[in-house]
């Protein structure tokens, strides 16, 4: 199950990250090209990266992501995708030995469901390597451990590549078409991880929620003021 171009490459030690959160492992992904990409949770000091990941993404690549024209992210929108302060929300983040965000596979729930739905981006420059597929297979193990029972994705008709993507995943999943939008539903109930890939997905639960509970008691400490300076440093990063 879950058969993919690349391999993962994990248990390579623990230690603690940048943000002092301690990561229990390092999980990396080897592309087609031989390029390894290490996988964790985001976190809200990737703000300025996943800026210059979305202004290097070409204008179809935003268009089938949005669904629309995005030249760039507001600051607003840099911290919600990094400050994720609520356990329905998850997000993984593919890091580039340069430390460039290569990809980002994330979920939106809400409180008390077991559903969610899930959105990729992936770095123009790394198309056609097998990142979207790896960053989807551990978004869906992540899922799994989470005790969610289905992930929905709301995909552009034209968009064959995320489709193909979709429907390549060993996970039972329906599609209904509406307009000029597929919705792809992939039915995780009943489905069991082997005891490695489940165990590196409980570790990045387990650090998102290390994540989360730092959030949870910086910012209401700070108040509007921590917010205020969030954004000054967002705008100052857009606008040197």
């Amino acid at each position: 199950m879950f058969r993919t171009p690349g391999t993962p490459l994990t248990g390579r030690g623990t230690g603690a990250d940048r943000g002092g959160v301690t990561a229990p492992i390092s999980d990396e992904l080897e592309l087609r090209d031989g390029e390894r990409i290490g996988v964790r949770p985001i976190r809200l000091a990737d703000g300025e990266q996943l800026a210059g990941l979305h202004a290097r993404l070409s204008k179809d690549s935003v268009y089938r992501r949005y669904f629309g024209f995005k030249p760039a992210l507001s600051p607003a929108e840099i911290l919600r995708f990094t400050g994720i302060a609520e356990e329905w929300r998850f997000a993984l983040v593919g890091v580039r030995s340069t430390s460039q965000l290569a990809g980002v596979a994330r979920y939106e729930g809400q409180a008390g469901r077991h559903d969610a739905e899930i959105a990729l981006i992936v770095d123009d420059a790394l198309h056609h390597m097998g990142l979207g597929t790896l960053l989807l297979q551990r978004l869906v193990d992540v899922a799994l451990v989470s005790g969610l029972t289905s992930l929905t994705a709301v995909v552009l008709a034209s968009n064959m590549p995320m489709l193909h993507l979709l429907q390549g995943l060993p996970v039972p999943s329906t599609s209904v078409r509406e307009s000029g939008d597929i919705e792809v539903t992939m039915h995780l109930a009943g489905l069991e991880l082997p005891a490695d890939r489940s165990r590196i997905a409980a570790a990045h639960v387990a650090e998102a929620a290390a994540i989360r509970a730092t959030l949870a008691t910086s910012l209401p400490e700070m108040g509007p003021a921590h917010l205020d300076q969030a954004f000054l440093f967002v705008h100052l990063l857009e606008h040197p």
